[in-house]
C-alpha cells in the first residue's frame, strides 16, 4: 500500500512536531520586539529549545524514510 504511513502513529507524531515548530517560529516573529530585548542567557535557551525540537523533528524525517518509506520531498517534486 502507497499510504501505509498513514497508519503509523510515528507519522502523526512527526505531524504534531512540525505544528509545534510552526507555531513556536509564528509567536517568536510576532514577539520578535520583546525577544530581542531578552538577555542573552534567555535568548540561548530559546535558541537552543528550538534547534532541539528541529533535530528532533529532522530525525523524525530520516526515520519515517527508512521504515515506511515516507518521503514528502518526493511528493513536493
Amino acid at each position: 500500500m502507497k499510504y501505509e504511513f498513514l497508519y503509523k502513529p510515528a507519522f502523526y507524531a512527526h505531524v504534531i512536531s512540525a505544528i509545534c515548530i510552526f507555531t513556536a517560529v509564528m509567536i517568536f516573529l510576532v514577539n520578535y520586539k520583546k525577544v530581542i530585548r531578552l538577555e542573552i542567557p534567555q535568548l540561548i535557551q530559546i535558541f537552543a529549545l528550538l534547534a532541539i525540537s528541529m533535530a528532533a523533528h529532522s530525525e523524525s524525517h530520516i526515520l519515517m524514510e527508512t521504515h515506511y518509506g515516507y518521503d514528502p520531498v518526493s511528493y513536493l517534486m
